[in-house]
């Protein structure tokens, strides 16, 4: 089988307008644009022969630095499981293999790690706002974290801590609800509670408590 035809890089040279990208010219032509440091990590260099297949080789490296950039730039917003920076990264078009590529990479250096993420988001749903076991077990089912991962996750929320949030939303709530009737106040306040995801022998031990302090 004959050797892929070679030719030779002629310069490589800064952009004006992106002095972090280089652009890369064969045989006298400007064959593509690249960031430094892909260059720098190729050991590219003048004068040195180069290939078909390692140019297609150096172009999957642009992208796949891009594809992490593109990433990073989503976790610098919020913290995000792994299904979805995949799913970000599938709608910005790039190649499902690439995108493995790019997960795992993340995955190694720490920067994405599904039990961290959920631990985090269990701690912020417990926090001003409280959340029960079920709406968050519900989110992090729907951000694609594995169920294994969800239930560590919810393992420091008890049915004693559990209660203690629901009282806590209960007692701001009953607030609102003044001059009600016990009826009308407590279908309210159960409606509250469920959708804040408290069970309902939860939500149940809240009504007596929180209907009957005024009392």
């Amino acid at each position: 089988m004959p050797e892929p035809e070679t030719s030779t890089i002629t310069a490589i040279e800064p952009q004006v307008k992106r002095p972090d990208r280089v652009s890369v010219f064969v045989a006298g032509e400007f064959v593509m644009g690249m960031h430094a440091e892909v260059a720098i990590a190729a050991g590219l260099r003048v004068g040195q022969p180069i290939s078909v297949s390692e140019l297609q080789a150096l172009a999957r490296a642009e992208e796949l630095r891009h594809a992490r950039e593109s990433a990073l730039r989503l976790l610098g917003y919020r913290g995000r499981s792994r299904k979805e920076i995949q799913q970000r990264l599938h709608q910005q078009g790039y190649d499902p293999d690439l995108v493995e590529e790019t997960l795992e990479l993340l995955s190694r250096s720490g920067l994405i790690n599904d039990s961290e993420f959920s631990q985090s988001w269990v701690r912020a749903r417990t926090g001003g706002r409280p959340m029960g076991r079920t709406r968050i077990a519900a989110e992090l089912r729907q951000k694609g974290v594995e169920k294994e991962v969800i239930q560590t996750a919810l393992q420091p929320i008890d049915p004693d801590v559990e209660l203690d949030l629901a009282l806590k939303v209960g007692r701001q709530k009953v607030e609102q609800l003044r001059g009600e009737d016990v009826r009308t106040a407590r279908r309210k306040l159960s409606a509250a509670l469920m959708r804040r995801g408290f069970a309902w022998d939860i939500s149940a031990k809240v009504l007596d408590i929180v209907l009957t302090d005024g009392d």
